[in-house]
Parts: C-alpha cells; structure tokens; sequence
C-alpha cells in the first residue's frame, strides 16, 4: 500500500507549534490524517491551542500531575496523560497506520490496539534524551522495554535519543530518524549581519527563549553572567529574556553589575520572536536538562550562533564550536565565562561567517524533510511486517548516521 492510500492516527499528548507544518506536510501525503491529542494544551504552555484545517481531536484524559525532582538538580512539574477514549476512537477511525509519541500510556494503548489489527502498524516515535530520562524508576523502564520490543518501527530524534532507546533493548534494524523541525514562523529570514553590539551603546546583545524555570537553567546562567561581568572589565552585556516562569522575579529583583542589563520581555508571539532573532548577537540556552531544545534550532535558521549547554540533544547534534556557536557545561561555574572569553576575539569577518555557517547548519531540517520522515518510518513499519511488498525509496540507515533521508513523498 503506498503512503498516498493509508489512513494515518497520529497520538500526541499536545499540539506544538513546531508539530503544525510537519503535520500539514503529512496530511497531504495521506489518504487522511487524524491527530489524537491527549489534552488540547497542557498547563505550563501559554501557546494557543489553533490547529487550523489538521483533523484534530481532543481525548477523553486522565492527567496525573507529578513534581518530580532530576539527578540534575532541578525540579519541574511532570504531566502523565492516560488518554481514556483510546480503544474506542481508533476502532472508529479504522486507520492502516498509527503513530504515537513517547514511551507511556498513549503508545501502550495505541500498541495494544495495533496487536489486534494485524492489517494496522504501530510506529513509536520517542521524544527523549539519556539526560531527559536519568532517574526514570524500574516500571517506567519495564514499559519501555516492552514497548520497543513490540513496536513495528521506532523513530528517533538524535543521537541521545538513540543510544538510549538501543540501551533499552531496541531493534537498530527496525529505526530511523525523525528530525524535529522548527515552526518556520519564528525565524528571522532576512539578510545575515555581521556586527556584533549594534546597539547605541554597543553591549553584546545575548538572547534566551524559553520557560524561565530551574529546569531551564536561567537561574544558573544569571549567577554565572554576574560573575562573568564582574570579573571582566570588557564589553557589557544586555541579556534579553523571552519567556516566563516561576523565576521571573526571582530575576528581575537580582543585583546586579554595572555592566550588565537584564531586559524581561515576557511572552511572545512568533512575529515578535522573529524580531528579537534578528536583534540579537547571539543565543543563550543554558539548560539543565533538554531532550531537544528547538529555540536552537530557530536560532540557527536566524543566523543566530548559539552559546548551548551540553544538556541539550540540539546542541549536541547541531552546534560545532567555533563554526556555529560553542558548548559549554552548566555544571562548570567558570564554563560560561570562558565562552564569552573566546566570543570577545572574535572579528567581524569571523562573526559574518559564524552567522553564515549557523543558517546553513539547519538548511535541511524542513517541514517537508521532517514529514518525509515520518512517512517513511510508516512505509518501513510495513514492510518488516509483510504488508508492503517494496517502498519507494530507501531511508533506513543502520550506520546510525543522521539527516535528511530520500522519499517517495
């Protein structure tokens, strides 16, 4: 059966932003695509629940809200969604081919379902990282497990995520990568800049997106860019935050040094992120703990180079240092200062090219490669199961390698 015939039931516990136009590009690949969403948006998220012309339906769900301390030393409130309706929507919607997000009570229902339909697949598609899930007791492991041995395909999302799921038992031969791709909304697209401090005052202009939570790292990264000033007599710097949390005033009511300004912007919606991309020198993601981080992907497509903590799987997977931003460790306390260190040297001929190397090192991760991806994932599924006799192309890569894969679509 080709892609173009199947009818699809994609599970996810929320709609994303960055989920939209990799669905659209789906949608119009399918027969039909039907998303089952576990709640229309989840509590700590002040993103709009708009789903436009997607066939989205919201679930009868049981959600347990847990606060759940990390090795990492942070805390954060963990939401376990038990979509109740399952059974009852898929045996409605009848699909050829299900897909469901992570590793818990969705996918376990999705995969039950797809045990007693032999003509329906069940590809797992896994959102995680090995610092995302340190910690995780031995049930959730036991169903983990379990669920990767049953599932017809697996999907991946970097190279943590696979070490990972190969650590729990996982079929390299029945994997493949599925590639986040940013919301092409929030990248600033125009002409790439290369001086650094455009402001009156030349401060080196430093932007972090993103909750402002101890998981976030922003408390860690405001104690170390107060250190950085103080101990430097250089260049200040304007630290631009976008985003809100419980941290908030714990930041604003900070001292600080006379070279160093914090500007608390709040919310914003994705034209107005664009233009704090296009304003900004480089970006800040100090995180403690990240199974992805998609504020460096919307960077990088900004030509914005990216100073990452090395607990983000973005930043592991897409930054080289020095050519599109730098990696440091949070748990380092001197690791921050000594980035911006080598970001003091750098001239404007340099900066230019940084900035150039950033938007190409995302070139590639697309909606339409990221839809390609999953579509294929769907294709492999059923071939290893014996219900496609050929696929259209080939994306499996058991070398591990990753990035954009060839497609019928």
């Amino acid at each position: 059966m080709r892609l173009a015939e199947q009818n699809v039931v994609f599970l996810v516990n929320f709609v994303a932003p960055n989920h939209l136009a990799v669905l659209r590009e789906l949608a119009s690949r399918v027969r039909r695509l039907t998303v089952l969403s576990s709640v229309a948006m989840e509590a700590n998220r002040q993103w709009d629940s708009q789903w436009d012309d997607l066939n989205v339906i919201v679930q009868r769900t049981r959600t347990i809200t847990r606060t759940a301390k990390h090795p990492g030393g942070y805390q954060e409130p963990n939401y376990i969604h038990i979509p109740l309706d399952t059974a009852s929507q898929l045996k409605q919607l009848s699909p050829d081919a299900v897909v469901s997000l992570e590793m818990g009570a969705r996918s376990w229902l999705a995969q039950r379902y797809c045990r007693r339909q032999p003509e329906c697949v069940h590809v797992l598609s896994v959102y995680a990282s090995q610092r995302s899930e340190a910690g995780r007791g031995r049930l959730r492991q036991r169903v983990r497990r379990h669920l990767l041995r049953r599932a017809d395909w697996v999907t991946f999302n970097g190279p943590s995520c696979r070490r990972l799921l190969l650590s729990l038992g996982a079929d390299a031969q029945r994997m493949s990568p599925w590639d986040y791709a940013a919301d092409p909304l929030k990248a600033y697209r125009g002409p790439v800049q290369s001086d650094v401090g455009r402001t009156g005052d030349a401060s080196l202009q430093v932007l972090t997106v993103g909750q402002l939570s101890q998981r976030k790292g922003v408390d860690v990264a405001l104690r170390q860019l107060i250190r950085c000033c103080r101990d430097s007599g250089g260049r200040s710097v304007c630290w631009n935050l976008v985003g809100d949390g419980p941290l908030r005033e714990q930041i604003a009511g900070a001292e600080l040094p006379g070279n160093l300004r914090i500007r608390l912007h709040g919310h914003c919606e994705p034209d107005q992120l664009s233009k704090h991309y296009a304003a900004n020198d480089l970006l800040l993601f100090p995180t403690l703990g990240d199974e992805w981080g998609l504020v460096v992907d919307e960077a990088l497509a900004s030509a914005l180079p990216v100073v990452g903590s090395r607990h983000s799987q973005a930043v592991e997977t897409l930054i080289e240092n020095g050519e599109n931003g730098w990696i440091y460790d949070p748990d380092e306390e001197h690791a921050l200062a000594a980035v911006f260190n080598q970001v003091e040297r750098v001239d404007e001929s340099k900066w230019k090219q940084l900035r150039s190397s950033a938007r190409q090192s995302v070139a590639h991760r697309t909606p339409e490669a990221s839809a390609c991806q999953l579509g294929e994932a769907i294709q492999n599924a059923r071939r290893v199961v014996g219900l496609n006799n050929s696929i259209g192309s080939d994306s499996h890569q058991a070398d591990g390698r990753f990035g954009p894969v060839s497609s019928e679509c």
